[in-house]
């Protein structure tokens, strides 16, 4: 691998603390990373002073267009530079010292790598999802999710990776092009992966090679501000991925699951634009 350039990319918002974090494992890692790309989602908490501080990074400044938008200028940004692999990360993960040596170790091609995430309590986050369910429209789309005795072996095929810490070649983004930016967040790499295995790219968790979390994952019966994104999003992956049955029949699912879930009038109404816009979605790519 020594002829090749990898490059990490971060994408953050006003996550300054967990920055300085990811940033400083990147620099450590003990295969060195030829490049470390930040793209700033117009941080306003000291951010981008701190980035304008740093001399061994490339920083890109865009208005705030979600992980799904960082992610795409992030991954256009390295394959522009000529890099030959790219890591991705979000701001609220670091990984291990050997966990880039370790990814190294598995690189063939057409295969994605990752590591497995580690919660803050320092346990293995199983939320994997080893097979879809993109034909059966009276189930959900998550048919199998990872299990500790998946983590014993070398490594597990996955379906359903995400974007914290996927270790990917150059000719991915050149045969299946960049996320889906109109995501904005949610939903937006598990779109980008069902796309790539249509191209024949297979995903690869690595547990040797791990990645820590520190923020834990939400409960999705609280709808927040993320509400309309996430139903939105997970219908789209339906409508631009699943079977006709699928596509025409599980959304509604969806809305009722969402509508279960509403407290307020104002969610209900979300929870219907969300589904027309999911309902109709159409993709830029």
């Amino acid at each position: 691998m020594s002829n090749f350039k990898i490059a990490s990319v971060v994408v953050t918002y006003n996550r300054l603390q967990l920055l300085q974090k990811v940033i400083e494992a990147l620099r450590n890692q003990t295969h060195k990373l030829d490049a470390i790309i930040v793209v700033n989602n117009s941080s306003t908490d000291g951010t981008e002073e701190w980035l304008n501080q740093q001399n061994d990074l490339t920083v890109i400044k865009q208005e705030n267009l979600g992980s799904s938008g960082g992610q795409y200028t992030g991954f256009k940004t390295a394959y522009d530079l000529g890099f030959d692999y790219i890591w991705a990360m979000d701001d609220d993960v670091f990984p291990d010292k050997d966990c880039l040596s370790i990814l190294l170790s598995f690189v063939k091609p057409k295969n994605t790598l990752f590591p497995v995430r580690i919660t803050s309590k320092g346990n293995p986050l199983l939320y994997e999802t080893k097979k879809f369910n993109l034909t059966n429209p009276f189930k959900g789309i998550w048919k199998e999710i990872i299990s500790e005795n998946d983590i014993k072996n070398d490594y597990v095929l996955i379906d359903g990776p995400t974007f914290e810490g996927p270790f990917m070649s150059r000719d991915l983004i050149e045969k299946v092009g960049l996320p889906e930016k109109k995501f904005f967040i949610f939903a937006d790499d598990t779109e980008y992966f069902l796309r790539a295995s249509k191209f024949g790219y297979k995903n690869l968790l690595i547990p040797s090679a791990k990645l820590h979390r520190m923020i834990d994952i939400g409960d999705e019966t609280d709808l927040g501000w993320k509400h309309f994104f996430m139903l939105r999003n997970i219908i789209a992956v339906d409508v631009l991925h699943a079977s006709k049955p699928v596509r025409f029949i599980r959304p509604f699912g969806y809305l009722y699951r969402y509508l279960t879930y509403s407290k307020n009038f104002s969610q209900v109404i979300t929870s219907i634009k969300a589904f027309i816009a999911g309902y109709f979605y159409k993709s830029d790519n």
